[in-house]
């Protein structure tokens, strides 16, 4: 099993938004792909010059470049995302980690992975605490996505339940939003999250990064629509999409998404 980070301006987007993507690299390709990606920093943002930025948006622009296709945009929030994604509204969808029930419709193409790690309140926790032990501390809320997982295990999640511990909100802006606030103490993160929200902010030293130790590792990619995507189409983009990493692209790409010590995950295999 996986995703990814100064913000100036937030943007948000409607539901659905078609946009052209970069010129494509061939452009005597005809076909237009539909991408879908989460209205959500570090996946998708636009800066202060109104540039479009993110970790999922520049990777679907170079997947799509590399095709010499064009494209149409798709941005919204993960539960719409999700569910338009099921019901065959897109062709890829990007980044995400692998969801049993996206599996039913669409190919996964892991690109990276990394393991799991928890960021918590130093208020609330010892350079001692392991995962276990954050999330059984009474003093502890856990922010989570809704209706996502966000890599919290569904165990845990029960767990948190039945305590009344655990606060979900829309998107991971909002996560780590009542982090900083103090209205959570905890969430479970990726290296590009724990970078953009709180690297980014000059925060670190208010929390800590608290590695799992179970070794579970968390994939994140693409998924490639069967329904709406030949198998060919699908062979020639997950080519694509494995060059991409293979070249060196992924990491030059996620060197200003993640934190010096998590680069090695996006290096060449």
């Amino acid at each position: 099993m996986f995703l990814i980070q100064a913000l100036l301006v937030i943007f948000t987007v409607p539901s659905v938004q078609a946009q052209d993507s970069l010129l494509p690299s061939d452009t005597s390709c005809e076909k237009r792909y539909v991408v879908a990606f989460q209205d959500d920093p570090p996946g998708f943002f636009v800066d202060g010059n109104n540039k479009k930025n993110g970790t999922a948006y520049e990777l679907l622009m170079e997947v799509v470049r590399r095709l010499g296709c064009k494209s149409t945009e798709q941005v919204t929030s993960y539960l719409t995302l999700r569910e338009n994604f099921i019901r065959n509204k897109s062709d890829i969808y990007a980044l995400t980690s692998q969801d049993p029930e996206m599996d039913k419709v669409a190919e996964f193409v892991e690109m990276f992975s990394f393991p799991r790690m928890m960021v918590v309140s130093r208020k609330f926790s010892s350079s001692k605490d392991t995962i276990p032990e954050v999330l059984k501390n009474p003093k502890i809320t856990v922010g989570n996505v809704l209706g996502g997982r966000l890599f919290i295990q569904e165990s845990e999640q029960v767990e948190l339940i039945t305590a009344h511990r655990l606060r979900d909100f829309p998107g991971p802006t909002g996560v780590f939003k009542a982090l900083l606030e103090g209205r959570i103490q905890a969430t479970f993160s990726s290296p590009a999250f724990t970078n953009y929200f709180i690297t980014r902010q000059s925060k670190m030293d208010d929390f800590r990064s608290i590695p799992d130790k179970s070794g579970k590792v968390y994939s994140g990619g693409f998924y490639l629509s069967k329904k709406r995507l030949t198998d060919a189409e699908r062979e020639k983009i997950r080519k694509a999409i494995l060059e991409i990493r293979a070249d060196g692209t992924l990491a030059r790409l996620y060197k200003k998404y993640v934190n010096e010590e998590d680069l090695k995950y996006y290096l060449p295999q």
